[in-house]
Protein backbone atom coordinates (compact mmCIF):
# COMPACT_ATOMS: atom_id res chain seq x y z
CA UNK A 1 0.00 0.00 0.00
CA UNK A 2 2.97 2.32 0.56
CA UNK A 3 4.00 1.80 -3.08
CA UNK A 4 0.46 2.56 -4.23
CA UNK A 5 0.33 5.65 -2.01
CA UNK A 6 3.57 7.03 -3.47
CA UNK A 7 2.39 6.40 -7.05
CA UNK A 8 -1.02 8.01 -6.40
CA UNK A 9 0.38 10.88 -4.34
CA UNK A 10 -1.84 10.17 -1.32
CA UNK A 11 -1.47 8.86 2.21
CA UNK A 12 -1.37 5.13 2.97
CA UNK A 13 -4.57 5.49 4.99
CA UNK A 14 -6.28 6.96 1.92
CA UNK A 15 -5.20 3.96 -0.14
CA UNK A 16 -6.53 1.61 2.51
CA UNK A 17 -9.90 3.35 2.50
CA UNK A 18 -10.08 3.58 -1.29
CA UNK A 19 -9.42 -0.13 -1.70
CA UNK A 20 -12.34 -0.76 0.66
CA UNK A 21 -14.65 1.71 -1.11
CA UNK A 22 -14.92 3.74 2.09
CA UNK A 23 -17.65 6.39 1.59
CA UNK A 24 -15.37 9.08 3.10
CA UNK A 25 -13.28 8.94 -0.11
CA UNK A 26 -14.88 10.48 -3.22
CA UNK A 27 -15.98 7.84 -5.72
CA UNK A 28 -13.78 9.18 -8.53
CA UNK A 29 -10.72 9.25 -6.24
CA UNK A 30 -11.47 5.65 -5.22
CA UNK A 31 -11.53 4.53 -8.84
CA UNK A 32 -8.26 6.34 -9.62
CA UNK A 33 -6.46 4.80 -6.64
CA UNK A 34 -7.87 1.36 -7.41
CA UNK A 35 -6.68 1.69 -11.02
CA UNK A 36 -3.21 2.65 -9.78
CA UNK A 37 -3.14 -0.33 -7.43
CA UNK A 38 -4.20 -2.66 -10.24
CA UNK A 39 -1.51 -1.30 -12.58
CA UNK A 40 1.11 -1.99 -9.90
CA UNK A 41 -0.16 -5.53 -9.41
CA UNK A 42 -1.31 -4.92 -5.81
CA UNK A 43 -2.86 -7.95 -4.11
CA UNK A 44 -3.74 -8.28 -0.42
CA UNK A 45 -2.10 -11.12 1.49
CA UNK A 46 -5.03 -13.44 2.40
CA UNK A 47 -3.69 -14.50 5.81
CA UNK A 48 -2.81 -10.95 6.80
CA UNK A 49 -6.20 -9.74 5.59
CA UNK A 50 -7.91 -12.37 7.77
CA UNK A 51 -5.88 -11.35 10.81
CA UNK A 52 -6.53 -7.65 10.27
CA UNK A 53 -10.25 -8.22 9.87
CA UNK A 54 -10.31 -9.78 13.34
CA UNK A 55 -8.28 -6.93 14.83
CA UNK A 56 -10.42 -4.32 13.10
CA UNK A 57 -13.59 -5.96 14.33
CA UNK A 58 -12.55 -5.03 17.87
CA UNK A 59 -10.86 -1.70 17.13
CA UNK A 60 -12.88 0.02 14.41
CA UNK A 61 -15.63 2.18 15.79
CA UNK A 62 -17.25 2.09 12.35
CA UNK A 63 -17.88 -1.65 12.57
CA UNK A 64 -21.61 -2.25 13.06
CA UNK A 65 -22.62 -4.21 16.14
CA UNK A 66 -26.09 -4.84 14.70
CA UNK A 67 -27.17 -6.01 11.27
CA UNK A 68 -30.19 -4.16 9.90
CA UNK A 69 -33.14 -6.34 8.83
CA UNK A 70 -35.16 -4.34 6.27
CA UNK A 71 -38.83 -5.40 6.11
CA UNK A 72 -40.46 -3.77 3.06
CA UNK A 73 -44.00 -5.17 3.49
CA UNK A 74 -46.53 -2.34 3.97
CA UNK A 75 -49.13 -2.35 6.73
CA UNK A 76 -52.09 -4.59 6.02
CA UNK A 77 -50.39 -6.25 3.07
CA UNK A 78 -51.00 -10.00 2.88
CA UNK A 79 -47.63 -11.66 2.45
CA UNK A 80 -49.13 -15.11 1.92
CA UNK A 81 -47.67 -15.12 -1.59
CA UNK A 82 -44.15 -14.91 -0.19
CA UNK A 83 -42.00 -17.05 2.04
CA UNK A 84 -42.77 -16.46 5.69
CA UNK A 85 -40.08 -14.23 7.13
CA UNK A 86 -40.45 -15.48 10.71
CA UNK A 87 -38.33 -18.66 10.44
CA UNK A 88 -35.81 -16.83 8.25
CA UNK A 89 -35.45 -14.09 10.87
CA UNK A 90 -35.20 -16.68 13.64
CA UNK A 91 -32.28 -18.37 11.89
CA UNK A 92 -30.64 -15.00 11.24
CA UNK A 93 -30.89 -13.98 14.90
CA UNK A 94 -29.37 -17.27 16.07
CA UNK A 95 -26.40 -17.06 13.69
CA UNK A 96 -25.83 -13.36 14.34
CA UNK A 97 -25.67 -14.01 18.07
CA UNK A 98 -23.15 -16.80 17.51
CA UNK A 99 -20.95 -14.38 15.55
CA UNK A 100 -21.25 -11.56 18.10
CA UNK A 101 -23.84 -9.42 16.31
CA UNK A 102 -27.42 -8.41 16.90
CA UNK A 103 -30.31 -8.01 14.45
CA UNK A 104 -32.34 -4.79 14.43
CA UNK A 105 -35.59 -4.90 12.46
CA UNK A 106 -36.63 -1.86 10.41
CA UNK A 107 -40.30 -2.01 9.35
CA UNK A 108 -39.61 0.28 6.41
CA UNK A 109 -42.77 -0.73 4.54
CA UNK A 110 -45.16 -0.24 7.46
CA UNK A 111 -43.45 2.97 8.61
CA UNK A 112 -43.34 4.43 5.10
CA UNK A 113 -39.56 4.96 5.12
CA UNK A 114 -38.33 6.21 1.76
CA UNK A 115 -35.07 4.77 0.38
CA UNK A 116 -33.37 8.13 1.02
CA UNK A 117 -34.53 8.35 4.63
CA UNK A 118 -33.63 4.71 5.26
CA UNK A 119 -30.13 5.33 3.92
CA UNK A 120 -29.68 8.36 6.18
CA UNK A 121 -30.92 6.42 9.21
CA UNK A 122 -28.65 3.43 8.62
CA UNK A 123 -25.65 5.66 7.96
CA UNK A 124 -26.26 7.79 11.05
CA UNK A 125 -26.50 4.70 13.23
CA UNK A 126 -23.46 3.06 11.69
CA UNK A 127 -25.49 0.04 10.65
CA UNK A 128 -23.98 -0.47 7.22
CA UNK A 129 -24.53 -4.23 7.11
CA UNK A 130 -28.09 -5.15 6.13
CA UNK A 131 -30.36 -8.01 5.06
CA UNK A 132 -33.48 -7.61 2.90
CA UNK A 133 -35.83 -10.65 3.12
CA UNK A 134 -38.45 -11.43 0.41
CA UNK A 135 -40.32 -8.28 -0.65
CA UNK A 136 -43.81 -7.51 -2.03
CA UNK A 137 -44.32 -6.88 -5.72
CA UNK A 138 -44.43 -3.11 -5.11
CA UNK A 139 -40.90 -3.16 -3.65
CA UNK A 140 -39.17 -5.43 -6.15
CA UNK A 141 -37.32 -2.33 -7.31
CA UNK A 142 -36.42 -0.39 -4.17
CA UNK A 143 -33.95 2.38 -5.14
CA UNK A 144 -31.83 2.21 -1.99
CA UNK A 145 -28.38 3.75 -2.52
CA UNK A 146 -25.89 1.16 -1.25
CA UNK A 147 -22.93 3.52 -1.23
CA UNK A 148 -21.43 3.15 2.21
CA UNK A 149 -23.62 0.10 2.90
CA UNK A 150 -23.32 -3.61 2.24
CA UNK A 151 -25.83 -6.38 2.38
CA UNK A 152 -27.57 -9.51 1.18
CA UNK A 153 -31.09 -10.18 -0.04
CA UNK A 154 -32.99 -13.41 0.53
CA UNK A 155 -34.98 -15.08 -2.22
CA UNK A 156 -35.48 -13.95 -5.80
CA UNK A 157 -38.05 -11.16 -5.41
CA UNK A 158 -35.74 -8.12 -4.94
CA UNK A 159 -34.34 -6.89 -8.27
CA UNK A 160 -33.01 -3.48 -7.20
CA UNK A 161 -30.63 -2.60 -5.60
CA UNK A 162 -28.15 -5.18 -6.89
CA UNK A 163 -26.96 -7.30 -3.95
CA UNK A 164 -25.48 -10.67 -3.21
CA UNK A 165 -28.29 -13.10 -2.45
CA UNK A 166 -29.11 -16.39 -0.77
CA UNK A 167 -32.07 -18.21 -2.21
CA UNK A 168 -33.91 -21.53 -2.08
CA UNK A 169 -32.92 -23.75 -4.98
CA UNK A 170 -36.37 -23.65 -6.56
CA UNK A 171 -35.44 -25.71 -9.63
CA UNK A 172 -33.84 -28.47 -7.53
CA UNK A 173 -36.77 -28.39 -5.12
CA UNK A 174 -39.47 -28.85 -7.74
CA UNK A 175 -37.49 -31.63 -9.43
CA UNK A 176 -37.07 -33.33 -6.03
CA UNK A 177 -40.81 -33.09 -5.33
CA UNK A 178 -41.64 -34.49 -8.76
CA UNK A 179 -39.23 -37.41 -8.42
CA UNK A 180 -40.43 -38.16 -4.86
CA UNK A 181 -44.07 -38.27 -5.95
CA UNK A 182 -43.20 -40.58 -8.83
CA UNK A 183 -41.44 -42.96 -6.43
CA UNK A 184 -44.52 -42.93 -4.22
CA UNK A 185 -46.60 -44.20 -7.13
CA UNK A 186 -48.23 -41.04 -8.49
CA UNK A 187 -48.35 -40.95 -12.28
CA UNK A 188 -50.21 -37.79 -13.29
CA UNK A 189 -48.55 -34.87 -11.47
CA UNK A 190 -49.87 -31.36 -12.03
CA UNK A 191 -48.64 -27.87 -11.17
CA UNK A 192 -50.74 -24.80 -10.25
CA UNK A 193 -49.23 -21.32 -9.92
CA UNK A 194 -50.38 -17.75 -10.27
CA UNK A 195 -48.47 -15.63 -12.75
CA UNK A 196 -47.28 -13.44 -9.87
CA UNK A 197 -45.78 -16.39 -7.99
CA UNK A 198 -44.18 -17.72 -11.15
CA UNK A 199 -42.51 -14.35 -11.65
CA UNK A 200 -41.34 -14.22 -8.01
CA UNK A 201 -39.41 -17.46 -8.40
CA UNK A 202 -38.19 -16.47 -11.88
CA UNK A 203 -39.99 -19.39 -13.53
CA UNK A 204 -37.75 -21.97 -11.87
CA UNK A 205 -40.57 -24.17 -10.50
CA UNK A 206 -42.26 -24.15 -13.90
CA UNK A 207 -38.98 -24.85 -15.69
CA UNK A 208 -38.21 -27.87 -13.52
CA UNK A 209 -41.79 -29.16 -13.85
CA UNK A 210 -41.72 -28.98 -17.66
CA UNK A 211 -38.30 -30.64 -17.78
CA UNK A 212 -39.59 -33.51 -15.62
CA UNK A 213 -42.75 -33.85 -17.71
CA UNK A 214 -40.71 -34.39 -20.89
CA UNK A 215 -39.29 -37.59 -19.42
CA UNK A 216 -42.77 -39.14 -19.04
CA UNK A 217 -44.89 -41.10 -21.50
CA UNK A 218 -47.34 -38.80 -23.27
CA UNK A 219 -50.35 -40.39 -21.59
CA UNK A 220 -48.93 -39.43 -18.15
CA UNK A 221 -48.09 -35.81 -18.92
CA UNK A 222 -50.14 -33.02 -17.31
CA UNK A 223 -50.22 -29.43 -18.57
CA UNK A 224 -49.55 -26.86 -15.79
CA UNK A 225 -52.17 -24.31 -14.79
CA UNK A 226 -50.90 -20.71 -14.72
CA UNK A 227 -53.51 -18.17 -13.69
CA UNK A 228 -53.36 -14.37 -13.84
CA UNK A 229 -55.88 -14.32 -11.01
CA UNK A 230 -57.54 -16.72 -8.61
CA UNK A 231 -60.26 -18.38 -10.70
CA UNK A 232 -62.05 -21.31 -9.06
CA UNK A 233 -63.96 -22.14 -12.23
CA UNK A 234 -60.69 -22.38 -14.13
CA UNK A 235 -59.39 -24.77 -11.47
CA UNK A 236 -62.49 -26.96 -11.88
CA UNK A 237 -62.11 -27.06 -15.67
CA UNK A 238 -58.42 -27.86 -15.37
CA UNK A 239 -59.04 -30.71 -12.88
CA UNK A 240 -61.69 -32.22 -15.14
CA UNK A 241 -59.53 -31.94 -18.26
CA UNK A 242 -56.11 -32.97 -16.90
CA UNK A 243 -57.26 -35.39 -14.13
CA UNK A 244 -54.05 -35.16 -12.06
CA UNK A 245 -53.71 -37.61 -9.18
CA UNK A 246 -51.52 -35.11 -7.27
CA UNK A 247 -50.86 -31.38 -7.66
CA UNK A 248 -47.81 -29.30 -6.79
CA UNK A 249 -48.97 -25.95 -5.39
CA UNK A 250 -47.41 -23.03 -3.54
CA UNK A 251 -50.47 -20.90 -2.74
CA UNK A 252 -53.39 -21.76 -0.50
CA UNK A 253 -55.94 -20.43 -3.00
CA UNK A 254 -55.64 -23.73 -4.87
CA UNK A 255 -56.79 -25.69 -1.81
CA UNK A 256 -59.91 -23.56 -1.34
CA UNK A 257 -60.49 -23.52 -5.09
CA UNK A 258 -60.19 -27.28 -5.34
CA UNK A 259 -62.65 -27.72 -2.47
CA UNK A 260 -65.17 -25.41 -4.15
CA UNK A 261 -64.79 -27.24 -7.43
CA UNK A 262 -65.19 -30.75 -5.98
CA UNK A 263 -68.93 -30.48 -6.39
CA UNK A 264 -68.39 -30.06 -10.12
CA UNK A 265 -65.60 -32.58 -10.42
CA UNK A 266 -65.44 -36.11 -9.04
CA UNK A 267 -61.68 -36.00 -9.26
CA UNK A 268 -59.95 -35.35 -5.91
CA UNK A 269 -56.14 -35.00 -6.21
CA UNK A 270 -53.61 -35.01 -3.43
CA UNK A 271 -51.79 -31.73 -2.82
CA UNK A 272 -48.02 -31.48 -2.39
CA UNK A 273 -46.85 -28.06 -1.21
CA UNK A 274 -43.85 -26.35 -2.81
CA UNK A 275 -43.53 -24.27 0.39
CA UNK A 276 -44.75 -26.81 2.91
CA UNK A 277 -43.28 -25.56 6.18
CA UNK A 278 -44.93 -22.14 6.15
CA UNK A 279 -48.31 -23.11 4.80
CA UNK A 280 -49.34 -24.61 8.12
CA UNK A 281 -51.68 -26.90 6.17
CA UNK A 282 -52.29 -30.49 7.25
CA UNK A 283 -54.43 -31.11 4.16
CA UNK A 284 -51.51 -31.84 1.87
CA UNK A 285 -49.78 -35.12 1.14
CA UNK A 286 -46.39 -33.60 1.93
CA UNK A 287 -44.09 -31.05 0.39
CA UNK A 288 -40.82 -29.17 0.32
CA UNK A 289 -39.02 -27.72 3.30
CA UNK A 290 -37.15 -24.72 1.88
CA UNK A 291 -35.01 -24.62 5.03
CA UNK A 292 -35.92 -21.07 5.90
CA UNK A 293 -33.84 -20.86 9.07
CA UNK A 294 -30.76 -21.92 7.09
CA UNK A 295 -31.45 -19.12 4.60
CA UNK A 296 -31.31 -16.62 7.47
CA UNK A 297 -28.14 -18.14 8.89
CA UNK A 298 -26.29 -18.09 5.57
CA UNK A 299 -27.43 -14.51 4.88
CA UNK A 300 -25.85 -13.39 8.17
CA UNK A 301 -22.61 -15.22 7.35
CA UNK A 302 -22.44 -13.48 3.97
CA UNK A 303 -23.04 -10.03 5.49
CA UNK A 304 -20.49 -10.55 8.26
CA UNK A 305 -17.90 -11.68 5.71
CA UNK A 306 -18.47 -8.45 3.77
CA UNK A 307 -18.18 -6.41 6.96
CA UNK A 308 -14.86 -8.09 7.79
CA UNK A 309 -13.58 -7.32 4.29
CA UNK A 310 -15.01 -3.80 4.56
CA UNK A 311 -16.77 -4.21 1.23
CA UNK A 312 -19.43 -1.60 0.55
CA UNK A 313 -21.74 -0.70 -2.29
CA UNK A 314 -23.41 -2.85 -4.94
CA UNK A 315 -21.20 -5.73 -6.11
CA UNK A 316 -19.95 -5.61 -9.69
CA UNK A 317 -20.62 -9.33 -10.01
CA UNK A 318 -23.37 -10.35 -7.57
CA UNK A 319 -23.14 -13.86 -6.10
CA UNK A 320 -26.06 -16.18 -5.39
CA UNK A 321 -25.89 -19.00 -2.85
CA UNK A 322 -28.55 -21.68 -3.38
CA UNK A 323 -29.91 -23.75 -0.50
CA UNK A 324 -31.30 -27.15 -1.56
CA UNK A 325 -34.79 -28.07 -0.40
CA UNK A 326 -35.68 -31.34 1.34
CA UNK A 327 -38.88 -33.35 1.16
CA UNK A 328 -41.14 -33.61 4.23
CA UNK A 329 -43.96 -36.19 4.41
Amino acid sequence: MRHVARAAGVAVSTVSKALRNDPSIPERRCRDIQATAESLGYRPHPLVATLMSQLHHHRRRSDPHHIAWIDLWPAGKDNAVAMSAEPILRGARERAQELGYGIEVYSAGKDGLSPERLHRTLTARGQWGLIIPPVPESAMKFPLDLRGLTGVTIGTSLHEPVMHRVSPNHFQGCALAFETLRRKGFRRIGLVLTTAMNQRVEGKWLGAFLACQRSLPKNERVSPLLADRVDHQAIARWLQHETPDTVLAAETFFWTGANRSLGKSSHRPFIAWLMHQQRGMDSGFGGLDLRSEQLGRVAVEMVVAQIHRNERGSPIIPHTVLIDAVWVD
